[in-house]
C-alpha cells in the first residue's frame, strides 16, 4: 500500500508544474546557454532572445517569465504574479524565447527612455522565474551588441562578421560600411548610386549552393535585402543552414558573396568575397539510453536517442510487453529525440512481467535498434 501511494504522489509531481508559493524564492541555475537572433542588433530593432534551461533545476516545459531591472524594470510590482507580456514562449527541448524591441519593452517602465539611455546602462540584467515567484534562476546579463556596432563604425573596415567564422546552425551577422566598400571598381562607389535597396547575392562553398538575388521574385528580394542600421552601415542576418536550405549535417567551408543594388535591376556589384566557416567536430555516432536504469511496471520510462542519422526523421517506437503492444513517436530533433511511457497505465493488470521488448524505427520503418529491457518483479518493490 505504501508503495502504491508513493507511486501516485510521484506521478502527480511528474505531471504537475511547480506551483508552490514560497516566502523566500528558491534560486535555481542560470541558463546553460543564451543567445540572440539577430546576432548583432540595435536597440530599436526586433530581436529574439533564446534561453536554454537544461540542467538548471526547473521542470521541463514549465511556464517561465522574464524579470528584468536594467536598464528599467518593466514588470515592477508584479513579482508574485508576472504580467503576460513577460511570459516566455516554450520552444521545446528546454529552450525558451521572447521576441521584443528592446527600446519599446523597457519603455514600459519609462516612456522617455532613449537608445542612448539603454546604451549607457549596465546592460540587460535579469532572472527567469515562475509566475508566482516561488522559483527563480540566478542573475545573468543578456547579450547585446553596443560595443560591436561602435567598434565597427570606428574601425574604417568595409566588412566584418560576427562571429568571425560562422557555423551552420548559429546566428551570423555581417556588417557593411558602404563608404568603405568597393563598388564597380571604386571605393565608396555606392555613395554615387541611387538605389532602392542593397542585396546579398551568395552561395555556400564557392557558389556551389546558391541563394541568388533574383530581383524579379519579391520574396527573394526581401530575403536577400540588407538592413540599413544607421548612416552608411548595413547588415545581413542569417542562420546558414536555414538560409541556404541544406541538410542539418551539411558542413560548408565558406560563403561566397557579393553585394548588388536593386533599381529594380542590378546596376553593379562589389567584388566577390569569402567568409570562412569555423572548424567543427564530426557528428557523433547514434546513442541510445533509457531512464531509470532499473525499472518496474509502475515506473515512467523515458527513451532517449541522440545524434540520429540525417535521414531518420521522426523516430517510432514499439514496446511489446506480454500481451500488450505500445507504439508511439519520439519528440525532438536530430540531436535528441525522446519518448515518455507511463508503464503504470500501459501495463495495468500485468503483474508477472520480467522484461519488455523495444524496437525503434526511422520514418521509413527501417529498424534502428532492438533490445530487451529487464523489469524488476513487482513483488520485490511492494
Amino acid at each position: 500500500m505504501k508503495r502504491i501511494l508513493f507511486v501516485i504522489i510521484s506521478l502527480m509531481s511528474f505531471f504537475s508544474p511547480i506551483n508552490i508559493l514560497a516566502d523566500d524564492p528558491v534560486e535555481l541555475g542560470v541558463p546553460s546557454k543564451f543567445w540572440t537572433f539577430p546576432k548583432i542588433y540595435t536597440m530599436d530593432e526586433e530581436v529574439t532572445w533564446y534561453f536554454d534551461m537544461t540542467d538548471t533545476g526547473f521542470d521541463e516545459g514549465i511556464d517561465l517569465y522574464m524579470w528584468t531591472w536594467s536598464p528599467t524594470e518593466p514588470d515592477a510590482g508584479n513579482w508574485e504574479s508576472s504580467s503576460d507580456f513577460a511570459k516566455l514562449e516554450y520552444v521545446g527541448n528546454n529552450i525558451y524565447k521572447t521576441t521584443i524591441i528592446p527600446l519599446e519593452y523597457y519603455r514600459r517602465a519609462n516612456p522617455n527612455l532613449t537608445i542612448e539611455d539603454i546604451e549607457g546602462s549596465a546592460g540587460f540584467w535579469m532572472r527567469l522565474k515562475t509566475k508566482n515567484g516561488a522559483y527563480q534562476s540566478g542573475v545573468f546579463s543578456m547579450s547585446w551588441s553596443v560595443s560591436e556596432l561602435k567598434d565597427f563604425k570606428e574601425s574604417g573596415e568595409a566588412v566584418t562578421s560576427y562571429p568571425a567564422k560562422f557555423t551552420m546552425d548559429d546566428p551570423l551577422s555581417i556588417l557593411f560600411n558602404i563608404e568603405e566598400l568597393t563598388f564597380n571598381g571604386k571605393k565608396g562607389g555606392l555613395l554615387d548610386v541611387n538605389f532602392e535597396s542593397l542585396h546579398f547575392h551568395s552561395g555556400l562553398d564557392n557558389w556551389s549552393i546558391l541563394q541568388e538575388a533574383q530581383m524579379w521574385l519579391p520574396e527573394i528580394v526581401e530575403k536577400t535585402k540588407l538592413k540599413h542600421i544607421s548612416d552608411n552601415i548595413y547588415k545581413m542576418d542569417l542562420i546558414p543552414s536555414e538560409y541556404y536550405g541544406v541538410e542539418s549535417d551539411y558542413q560548408a567551408e565558406n560563403i561566397a558573396y557579393l553585394i548588388t543594388t536593386h533599381n529594380p535591376d542590378w546596376t553593379g556589384t562589389t567584388p566577390d568575397a569569402l567568409l570562412k566557416a569555423a572548424d567543427v567536430a564530426p557528428y557523433p555516432d547514434p546513442s541510445f539510453s533509457y531512464f531509470p536504469q532499473k525499472i518496474c511496471a509502475w515506473d515512467i520510462l523515458t527513451l532517449t536517442r541522440q545524434w540520429n542519422e540525417k535521414t531518420s526523421g521522426i523516430l517510432k517506437y514499439t514496446i511489446t510487453a506480454g500481451n500488450k503492444t505500445i507504439t508511439g513517436e519520439m519528440d525532438g530533433n536530430r540531436d535528441k529525440q525522446q519518448a515518455h511511457i507511463n508503464l503504470l497505465k500501459e501495463l495495468a493488470g500485468q503483474t508477472d512481467l520480467t522484461k519488455i521488448s523495444l524496437k525503434i524505427a526511422n520514418k521509413d520503418g527501417s529498424t534502428l535498434l532492438t533490445t530487451d529491457i529487464p523489469l524488476i518483479p513487482l513483488f520485490e518493490v511492494e
